[in-house]
């Protein structure tokens, strides 16, 4: 609104300490204030002063009013917030609607459903409002140094972040790094092979044999095709255009596993169903090693790293990333190799030459 935006560029001429926004039909002044009397943070930090006017040219005037007035206030340590918390009040935004507004603001990002459901709609099951020391307190809840605490603090900072909260999880993310897959953490092709046979319920030992064989998410049992075995298709969700098609590595274990007769687990979250099967059997890896085993197969079976990236769905950046160490060492020794198969390659000197 050009009016909006004419009272705005008059404040900060004046250098007034706050800015005025417009949310819905409704006006706000935003700014680094002083603590609300009853807030558990106590320090300066930016914050939102709801007016409880509208976004009418009458409603402006008043905004832009307020906003010398409360600068003046600031600059004099005489700001007070008790004349503005019964508008906010009545402007409260409930943390629902937060989840919900930031779930719109992801998705129009790009994101597809069942990431958010995996990467945030579960994270924010911990909490039940914006409160810093609740969050901070559902953390301290998770196994430090895991995976699931860092993402938690990843999915639940950038919550906060757009719902203008602050927040500091740092000091509690851990130091697991998803980009780093250490070498003792996956299993042997005949470590994985042997733990199909102990698997005693049928749809869990061939959901198991699919994971293996196919590095698929486990999440991702719930979208799969399979009119195109031994080429598994596992389709996108309602955000995504397109499926993806898998090629098993080894393919031996299609026949082995008998994995061309589909017995799908009775579950909807197959992700953390998965888990607990794991945990049920005493399975002595993740589920996710299995993905990093057909990864680092692929690798072995000389499959070209973008194709490898895109039948796991994921870009070439976080494959790079993640199996940096693999891709490395396979690329020196094919250069080593390379050249020594040259036939013209250096020599040593011979015994006794000078």
């Amino acid at each position: 609104m050009e009016r909006l935006a004419q009272a705005n560029a008059r404040i900060k001429s004046l250098r007034a300490r706050c800015t005025i926004e417009q949310r819905g039909e409704k006006l706000l002044l935003r700014g680094t204030f002083p603590a609300k009397p009853t807030a558990n943070r106590q320090d300066w930090h930016r914050q939102r002063i709801f007016l409880g006017v509208s976004a009418t040219p009458a409603g402006i005037s008043y905004a832009e009013s307020e906003a010398r007035k409360i600068s003046a206030l600031l600059d004099q340590n005489l700001f007070d917030w008790t004349p503005y918390l019964a508008s906010e009040d009545q402007f409260e935004i409930s943390f629902d609607v937060w989840v919900e507004k930031f779930r719109q603001h992801k998705l129009a990002q790009g994101i597809s459903e069942l990431t958010w459901k995996q990467e945030y709609g579960d994270p924010f099951k911990v909490l039940d409002s914006l409160d810093p020391d609740k969050a901070i307190a559902a953390i301290f809840k998770i196994a430090p140094n895991t995976r699931k605490r860092s993402r938690y603090c990843m999915s639940i900072s950038a919550l906060f972040k757009f719902a203008d909260v602050a927040i500091d999880l740092k000091p509690y993310k851990g130091n697991y790094s998803p980009t780093t897959v250490q070498p003792r953490d996956i299993p042997t092709d005949a470590l994985i092979q042997e733990w199909y046979f102990k698997i005693k319920t049928p749809s869990w030992q061939w959901a198991y044999g699919i994971l293996s064989a196919y590095g698929i998410r486990p999440e991702e049992l719930v979208l799969l095709e399979f009119d195109a075995m031994p080429v598994l298709i596992v389709r996108g969700d309602k955000s995504l255009s397109s499926d993806r098609r898998v090629y098993p590595i080894y393919p031996e274990w299609v026949d082995l596993f008998n994995l061309k007769t589909p017995i799908l687990p009775n579950c909807k979250d197959s992700g953390k169903q998965t888990c607990k099967q794991f945990q049920r059997y005493k399975i002595p890896f993740r589920p996710y090693d299995l993905r990093h085993a057909w990864a680092i197969r692929s690798m072995e079976f000389g499959l070209s790293l973008e194709l490898a990236a895109q039948q796991m769905g994921h870009s070439m950046i976080v494959h790079s990333q993640t199996y940096h160490r693999w891709i490395s060492d396979r690329h020196h020794k094919q250069a080593f190799d390379a050249i020594m198969q040259k036939s013209d390659r250096l020599k040593p000197p011979e015994h006794g030459q000078l």
